[in-house]
């Protein structure tokens, strides 16, 4: 027999890995890395000309529901006949472009800003989702998706402080040309039964830019706002919401990633001061409640030991004093009226279908009249 035995164990058939091969029959000498994932564009742009459509459509009749110098039948909520009044109307249809127009790039700054950080550190990432509603303004916003592990300190600072620095730098301009042809008006006293006003809530941006354009505005005074100044108003309201140092909102990324310590220390106290905010304004409670749902302490990243360095520091800097600038204590303030037909009473935020206003002047641009739909 040679020696050769039977029983013993033969050696295992070597494996044949088959790898994908590439022009000319080249075989990559590595194992091909798993597909990105699939960049969902066809999602992504319906959802922004939905949000178009409802936000200029909308527009027109949430502006009139802001304002104390005219009289119109646009209700706030998307219906048939309001969709025929403002595409067939092009005065009409202007006015809720010059609110849609400059809302959409605002966000879509915001959102850019995050997505381009994600690329910068190839992190995978959806593209800006909108948000479209049938009532109000038209939009609750928009969001994106960030699918990978923020692997540092500087990775989570970057990608969380881009957004509102990009949608910050974006509605200066808006805010600017907006307010500039805004009108002052007095507060008004009385209101018809079934009347009411939803005024924009004041913030220091806001009150800072009428006091150089068009002098100090007094308590009893309100600002007509121009449709390019709602928008960033808006504008406004979104950045302080995320800027607010939470969780998995912008300002949560942008304090942990200066300090852990200070953001897991500072939570309980910020989120028990967003409570009693909803006093003035019961939209903060929508954001307490998600907030616990998302969790107020951030999670950890993969490397929490690399500095951050001065620059970023003094950037974040930057983001608290927009955050300061942005705060809008109440968002919105409803004026209604009495049934003694007395003194305009205040609402933190309930929501109502009547835009029925007791006239004055029509001082701002005159685009809404009142006939019927």
């Amino acid at each position: 027999m040679d020696g050769f035995d039977d029983r013993a164990p033969r050696p295992a058939p070597p494996v044949i890995e088959l790898l994908p091969t590439g022009p000319a029959g080249y075989a990559p000498a590595e194992p091909a890395l798993p597909p990105p994932p699939r960049t969902r564009w066809r999602l992504a742009l319906l959802l922004l000309g939905l949000t178009f459509f409802t936000t200029t459509t909308l527009g027109p009749a949430f502006w009139a529901w802001t304002r104390t110098d005219l009289t119109t039948d646009l209700v706030p909520f998307l219906s048939s006949g309001l969709v025929r009044r403002v595409w067939t109307d092009p005065g009409v249809l202007r006015l809720g472009l010059s609110f849609s127009v400059p809302l959409l790039l605002i966000l879509l700054a915001h959102e850019l800003g995050h997505y381009i950080a994600c690329v910068r550190y190839r992190l995978a990432a959806t593209l800006p989702y909108f948000l479209p509603i049938p009532w109000t303004l038209g939009t609750l916003g928009a969001f994106i998706r960030i699918r990978s592990p923020l692997r540092s300190r500087k990775e989570l600072f970057d990608v969380g402080i881009a957004g509102p620095l990009a949608g910050f730098v974006v509605l200066i301009p808006f805010l600017v040309y907006g307010v500039a042809h805004s009108h002052l008006a007095p507060r008004p006293e009385e209101l018809r039964l079934g009347e009411t006003i939803a005024l924009p809530g004041r913030c220091l941006a806001i009150e800072l830019v009428a006091r150089l354009l068009l002098g100090p505005l007094g308590r009893d005074e309100v600002l007509n706002l121009h449709p390019y100044a709602l928008a960033a108003w808006f504008g406004l309201l979104a950045t302080s919401i995320n800027l607010i140092p939470l969780g998995q909102l912008d300002g949560g990324h942008i304090l942990y990633a200066v300090s852990r310590h200070w953001q897991r220390r500072l939570a309980p106290s910020v989120w028990l001061g967003l409570a009693a905010a909803g006093f003035l304004w019961p939209g903060w409670w929508v954001w307490c409640v998600l907030t616990v749902v998302f969790r107020l302490f951030h999670p950890p990243v993969q490397n929490e030991s690399a500095p951050l360095g001065r620059g970023r520091k003094v950037l974040a800097a930057v983001a608290l004093a927009i955050l300061v600038l942005s705060f809008t204590p109440r968002g919105i303030v409803i004026l209604e009226a009495v049934p003694e037909d007395g003194p305009a009473q205040e609402d933190g935020g309930t929501w109502v279908q009547n835009l029925q206003k007791s006239a004055t002047s029509v001082t701002g641009p005159s685009l809404i009249s009142a006939t019927s739909m």
